[in-house]
């Protein structure tokens, strides 16, 4: 069986993700600073809503691909034996 790189697995790329967005929110907290009339923490809290529902998505369509590609090489692979 072919082994995948773990750099290369779809959890530890969005995981890596969201650390940095969250090291971008956590070193660069805005204090007092509107836009629009809202505080720009919010903007960002809504922004990271966005940012998560989205690597969600991804990460599921992502997923099914990596599973589907594994499928077909290993029934590939089984045909390949089998004659």
């Amino acid at each position: 069986m072919t082994q995948r790189s773990k750099f290369k697995d779809p959890g530890f790329i969005l995981a890596i993700v969201v650390l940095l967005y969250s090291a971008v929110v956590w070193i660069w907290w805005p204090h007092e600073t509107y836009v629009a009339g809202v505080a720009l923490t919010a903007w960002l809290m809504l922004v990271g809503i966005i940012l998560w529902f989205t690597l969600a998505v991804v990460y599921v369509f992502w997923i099914e691909h990596v599973e589907k590609s594994v499928k077909e090489e290993t029934e590939r692979r089984e045909m390949h034996e089998n004659n």
